[in-house]
């Protein structure tokens, strides 16, 4: 609108004692020939008259996009001071456009790296981690023989997260694509898996829940199966890892652990203690699980035997490079 047009809806808004409906049917009448405002477009203009004392409409203020010296300094200083501050606060702050910001910031090799998350520390953990790190770095050092096992359990259920991000359908219209989730009818698949070198061994199922007997069992009776294809120099050397879970703990798993591995697992109230609270230092969890249940969800599971399928296709999809 111009400028006579917004001088006249201001007089007709007070004719219609500001009413902004009426105040529309006011001017569509005595100006049939102009475009027509809506009640919206009153009450906006009239909330810039009486904020500005003017119908015009202020003019955008051009960020500066100035790179001087003065300006780098000023936005290094902001960083430095809190290296959480956005670009957009930055610019808010100095008067200088993003662009301006994100150029000085890249020309001084600043990078915005994002937040990880990792498990909450207590007590003495700290400490236990470093401990166990310095040990595990000294046996690389002096032991051209030494290897570890890193082994875990998961369980993937079938009102698991499907990750739609990588499903797609490409089409001119939306064809309304849906795909049908179960959640009344419930079940899992709890699976056992290692890493050991560039190697993953096994998925193992476990049916139900595991226990201390299960676990004792699959130690004495399967395992030694699963790792028939590691030459045997290796397995006489092999550390075997596992946190510090119940069924781990259980006196009967111990006892098959330190036969078959004297003095060479690394667990609770083992010969070589792990930090409770690690999942970061151990590759079923800082890797192998999430791989995993990003392949097996993709697609909704239909059944158990679903499940365990194609997490053996996911295991086998993962390259030893």
């Amino acid at each position: 609108y111009s400028v006579a047009e917004k001088i006249d809806m201001i007089y007709i808004y007070g004719e219609a004692q500001k009413n902004a409906r009426i105040a529309c049917n006011l001017y569509a009448e005595r100006y049939p020939e102009r475009r027509h405002p809506s009640a919206s477009s009153f009450q906006r203009l009239v909330r810039l008259f009486s904020e500005t004392g003017s119908v015009a409409m202020k003019k955008k203020h051009r960020m500066r996009t100035v790179t001087g010296e003065n300006s780098e300094i000023a936005v290094l200083a902001v960083v430095a001071d809190n290296p959480q501050v956005s670009s957009r606060q930055i610019e808010r702050d100095l008067r200088i456009s993003q662009r301006s910001v994100l150029r000085i910031l890249k020309r001084h090799k600043f990078h915005p790296y994002h937040i990880c998350l990792h498990q909450e520390l207590h007590g003495d953990d700290f400490r236990n981690r470093v401990e166990f790190c310095q040990w595990a770095l000294l046996q690389i050092q002096d032991n051209n023989f030494f290897n570890i096992l890193f082994s875990d359990e998961s369980t993937f259920t079938n009102h698991g997260q499907v990750n739609r991000h990588n499903i797609h359908y490409w089409a001119l219209e939306n064809p309304r694509w849906l795909r049908e989730v179960e959640h009344q009818r419930q079940w899992s698949v709890n699976v056992w898996c290692g890493i050991h070198r560039n190697r993953i061994i096994g998925p193992y199922f476990i049916e139900g829940a595991l226990n201390g007997p299960k676990y004792r069992n699959f130690l004495d009776q399967e395992l030694p199966k699963l790792l028939e294809d590691i030459p045997i120099a290796e397995r006489l050397n092999m550390w075997y890892q596992h946190d510090g879970c119940p069924s781990h703990y259980a006196a009967t798993a111990r006892q098959i652990l330190d036969k078959y591995y004297p003095d060479r697992w690394i667990g609770r109230r083992g010969p070589v203690n792990w930090p409770a609270r690690s999942p970061d230092l151990t590759s079923p969890d800082f890797f192998l699980w999430g791989f995993i249940k990003d392949k097996v969800y993709q697609e909704a599971p239909t059944t158990p035997e679903n499940m365990r399928q194609r997490i053996i296709n996911a295991c086998a999809s993962i390259d030893e490079d």
